[in-house]
């Protein structure tokens, strides 16, 4: 029973004693997206090649065992040693990284993942994202800001796992902690144990899903909520009725998450140095109250076919009768498999796509079916 308690303790006092030096000159990075990922260029200790590293403020360093050793990289215990890692002229020295985590739980974006840089390594810098023009600022820069008029300026706590940026928030007028998670989709996401406390209150509009929508490494849940909350308050501006994915998360996750389908709305400092967040939104700016989707998650399974992983109760998938496990054999008449399957998870989250047609195999029974994308919340369609 204790276990669950026990793991994110023992990390905590690794991460303790590998306490980064001060900040060092940084500069700007481009990042692109690949899904919900902020994913970005680095090469290891002077390597010509480069890796594809995902920039999460709600993870840890981390790199892929595999990688490690094939590198020679100095490794005790859970984590090895980069004498320098360099994404686009940003030098990042003496990294430590766990070497446990899975990436093989990012293979249906089709793009390999080989490192992960999170909180514990940029809390050495003030790091700004910039999700219109896609980059990311390293600076050393200690001095104090001063937020222009209509800027969210956030105080915040460390993490004592990962360093992550955790706020003052309120869901439904009760105050709680949240933690700024650029690696999650959707505005927010809180803990699925906590569902049957917002039903009735605050999340009245609201779908069960048939097999998995999101998941994490290490945890086993049967299912996930898609909710509308009534209000979610943070930096002192309130907002009314956000979308909400109620998952499983690792314990040491097991909070609310502001994430991405929010924090991208925003050009988003996070001043690790001073403990301070500045959301700065863009002239566009909105945070969803719906998803529009056909309602299915797209997987790769351990043979290597594309699978269905999840439907949405209710949803243009769930109407056409397509069950978690049935095979995608292809999307509007292209083959799909492993290396093109972002290009369809992409189409499934392009709110400008109205519709597409996949081909299904069922019981061995092949079927062409054509998914008109809805509105998937009952109430407001805005």
């Amino acid at each position: 029973m204790k276990k669950p308690i026990l793991i994110p303790c023992l990390i905590a006092l690794l991460l303790t004693c590998l306490k980064p030096d001060a900040a060092r000159p940084g500069g700007t990075v481009p990042f692109e997206m690949l899904a919900h990922l902020v994913l970005v260029r680095a090469s290891i200790n002077g390597s010509d090649r480069q890796y594809n590293f995902v920039v999460d403020t709600g993870g840890m360093a981390c790199i892929d065992k595999g990688l490690a050793q094939e590198l020679g990289l100095k490794e005790k215990g859970p984590m090895a040693k980069i004498d320098s890692l360099e994404l686009s002229g940003v030098v990042i020295e003496k990294v430590f990284c766990f070497t446990t985590f899975d990436f093989g739980h990012f293979d249906a974006l089709g793009t390999p993942i080989h490192g992960m840089i999170g909180s514990n390594l940029m809390e050495r810098y003030r790091v700004t994202f910039d999700f219109m023009d896609r980059t990311i600022t390293f600076s050393g820069d200690t001095t104090s800001i001063e937020p222009p008029e209509g800027v969210m300026l956030l105080e915040f706590e460390s993490h004592p796992v990962n360093s992550a940026p955790v706020v003052d928030i309120a869901i439904c007028g009760n105050g709680l902690k949240g933690m700024i998670d650029t690696g999650q989709p959707y505005p927010v996401v809180l803990p699925l144990g906590s569902f049957e406390a917002y039903l009735d209150s605050c999340a009245a509009d609201h779908i069960r899903s048939k097999g998995l929508m999101e998941e994490w490494p290490m945890t086993n849940p049967d299912c996930n909520y898609l909710a509308r909350l009534a209000s979610l308050e943070i930096g002192g501006a309130g907002l009314d009725s956000v979308v909400c994915l109620f998952g499983e998360p690792p314990p040491f996750l097991s909070m609310p998450l502001i994430g991405n389908d929010f924090l991208s709305q925003y050009e988003m400092v996070i001043d690790y140095p001073s403990r301070e967040v500045l959301l700065i939104p863009y002239e566009e700016a909105r945070v969803e109250n719906n998803v529009f989707s056909a309602g299915l998650r797209p997987d790769v399974s351990e043979e290597g076919a594309i699978i269905v992983k999840g439907v949405w109760e209710g949803s243009p998938a769930d109407r056409a009768g397509i069950e978690v496990g049935d095979r995608i054999v292809s999307f509007d008449s292209r083959e799909v498999t492993p290396a093109n399957l972002i290009d369809l998870i992409r189409l499934l989250r392009d709110e400008a796509v109205q519709s597409v047609t996949l081909g299904i195999v069922q019981d061995d029974t092949p079927r062409k079916v054509k998914l008109d994308k809805t509105m998937l919340l009952r109430g407001s369609q805005d």
